[in-house]
């Protein structure tokens, strides 16, 4: 079987890192994979080359669409032919969804018997009216909806929060399936020196407690509501440190650091900007704290649960499937409730703690492992494959 994946970007964020996870864990069972990335930001284009990846690059520039760019798109997926054409967020499922057809016309002017690949659409939002997104991407969520029950053969939704919403938005509710993003449980595992290593990069004292957030700056992240609940939580616990780690938070961002000293913590914040290895900060911590206004499913608290880290969140999309009874959860924009959630977890016993963390980890374990995602990937394709050729008998 040959996928090929079509995806907006390759830079470092949750669907973009799910998609080489995926990768990863499929690529040793006689599947082979090669990658399209719309935009030229493409970081992550690196690390699938390097694993011997075919990654092309098309370069569109964001919000614009060229007739050459389209072109471009159509020969790739003519000459790769992909068993399996799988799409992710709306601008590729949009537009490789509208290309894969085109191709495929290509194939008939000539004279091939090729069957049309299997197309299948990746949904990674959970709400349709996408607050904070550019006014381009909310119309092409609007056309995707509008073309679901013609142009994709299914449609892979990462949490049942993304399912229900875009059902009720307009996209073709039997073509939906739901598989959340899995997670590598080897790379992201606790760590008995995570914790010392961490307070000695940052300069502070092994007893400091130690609340983290990783996320890129967007205002679907409300840092707003997480600067207030620092400030809930400092006033409660003063001795408490905070590191922000992701593309934007850093201490060049003016208008985080603005939120931050409005806060009072900004001298209690550690800003890291994007990390390669997040792991290994996200196993140092005391406890991991999310305050999105929006999710489908998080998989960064996976990630954090996975390295046996307690977690307190927003209560959106499908965070509270996936934290259960291992951390707490607060109504979003709350960060009064969100500090005090953070403080009551940071007062429970380190042992009752440790606790916590070990049955978040048993949870990922069980629910959220990239080798079951992977596999109910492979069983949506051949089912969608075994559909295709009936049809065609």
């Amino acid at each position: 079987m040959k996928i090929v994946h079509v995806i907006t970007d390759l830079a470092v964020g949750g669907a973009e890192t799910s998609l080489v996870r995926l990768i990863r864990a499929g690529r040793h069972e006689g599947v082979q994979h090669a990658v399209i990335s719309l935009s030229s930001q493409a970081p992550l284009a690196d690390v699938l080359a390097q694993e011997g990846i075919e990654v092309r690059v098309l370069g569109m520039e964001r919000d614009r669409t060229r007739a050459r760019s389209i072109l471009q798109l159509v020969k790739w997926l003519d000459e790769l032919q992909p068993d399996v054409v799988q799409t992710w967020m709306y601008h590729a499922d949009l537009l490789a969804g509208m290309c894969v057809y085109a191709a495929q016309l290509l194939r008939r002017v000539r004279g091939s018997s090729l069957p049309r690949p299997v197309l299948s659409w990746g949904i990674h939002h959970t709400d349709l009216r996408l607050k904070g997104s550019s006014r381009s991407t909310r119309w092409i969520a609007k056309a995707c909806a509008f073309l679901s029950s013609k142009v994709p053969d299914v449609i892979v939704c990462c949490a049942e929060a993304a399912r229900s919403s875009h059902s009720e938005g307009g996209y073709c509710g039997s073509k939906m399936i739901v598989i959340p993003n899995g997670i590598d449980l080897a790379q992201f595992r606790t760590d008995e020196h995570a914790a010392s290593a961490l307070r000695r990069r940052l300069g502070l004292p092994e007893s400091t407690a130690l609340v983290g957030t990783v996320g890129r700056y967007h205002p679907v992240k409300d840092y707003g509501t997480f600067s207030e609940a620092l400030r809930v939580l400092h006033k409660t616990m003063p001795e408490c440190h905070f590191i922000m780690v992701g593309r934007g938070l850093e201490a060049s961002n003016e208008e985080l650091v603005s939120l931050l000293k409005t806060s009072g913590v900004l001298d209690r914040c550690h800003l890291l900007g994007p990390q390669s290895e997040p792991q290994a900060l996200l196993a140092g911590l005391d406890v991991f704290c999310l305050s999105s206004k929006s999710e489908a499913l998080p998989t960064v608290i996976a990630e954090a649960m996975a390295c046996q880290v307690p977690c307190v969140a927003t209560n959106v999309g499908d965070t509270a499937y996936l934290i259960g009874e291992t951390g707490r959860l607060v109504p979003p924009e709350r960060p009064q409730e969100l500090g005090q959630a953070l403080a009551a977890v940071l007062a429970i016993p380190s042992t009752e703690r440790g606790q916590l963390g070990k049955a978040a980890r048993h949870r990922v374990e069980q629910l959220f492992s990239i080798e079951r995602s992977w596999k109910s990937y492979q069983q949506v394709y051949r089912n969608a494959l075994k559909e295709r050729r009936r049809a065609t008998v």
